[in-house]
């Protein structure tokens, strides 16, 4: 078809089973003392380890939540998630803070492709970021877009096998345990402070291993 002219009368991309990151925003009030609360406790934890450990990325235990100075920030992860639930029309079912543990990114310090099995959501709040350290990567969940690779003429979201989220002091990142995650070298001279977590739902067992018919929405 040579020479003929193509014309349709309209264009629309259909987005099917999104992957979805959600940023909530602390407001500076609350941040301020979040902030202060995971500095101080990852430098009491881990400080110390600075001189003596040659690891560059240090993490605390996971038990946090549980700890009374960290309850403003187990207390805003648990509003985040049940925000997002609301968002999936899950409000209905319960969840809760199975892990949170805070973090010390040293120069040069970098953390590999991980997810977090057993859990629904997992995230993190972002304390202190020096400059030039303000990241996160996440990567393609669909294996088979490895199989065929044509090189795009530029790099976008739509076709990148893995993408950097840029993040600020007192931003919150959620995403689903499964999607694979990384953090991109620290390039400063500096620490880089956050605090990460996992959430699972309190009555998993009760309420969501009994086998299911896979769920269908007829239309869109």
């Amino acid at each position: 078809m040579s020479g003929v002219s193509i014309k349709f009368e309209s264009s629309e991309i259909v987005p099917l089973f999104p992957t979805l990151v959600w940023r909530l925003r602390v407001d500076p009030e609350t941040a301020r003392t979040m902030n202060e609360a995971v500095v101080s406790k990852a430098d009491a934890l881990m400080g110390h380890l600075r001189d003596d450990s040659p690891a560059k990325f240090m993490q605390s235990h996971q038990k946090l939540h549980q700890d009374p100075d960290m309850q403003v920030l187990a207390s805003v992860v648990q509003a985040a998630a049940d925000e997002v639930l609301s968002f999936l029309a899950l409000g209905r079912h319960p969840i809760e803070i199975t892990g949170l543990w805070v973090n010390i990114g040293r120069p040069g310090a970098i953390h590999k492709p991980h997810r977090h099995p057993n859990n629904f959501f997992s995230g993190t709040y972002y304390a202190r970021l020096p400059e030039g350290a303000a990241g996160i990567q996440f990567m393609e969940p669909r294996s088979q877009m490895g199989l065929v690779m044509p090189q795009p003429e530029r790099l976008n979201k739509h076709n990148s096998g893995k993408i950097t989220l840029p993040v600020r002091d007192g931003d919150l990142m959620l995403w689903m345990s499964w999607f694979e995650h990384a953090v991109p070298p620290n390039p400063s001279s500096e620490d880089r402070y956050s605090a990460s977590f996992n959430l699972m739902f309190s009555d998993f067992t009760e309420r969501h291993t009994a086998p299911i018919i896979q769920r269908v929405v007829d239309s869109l």
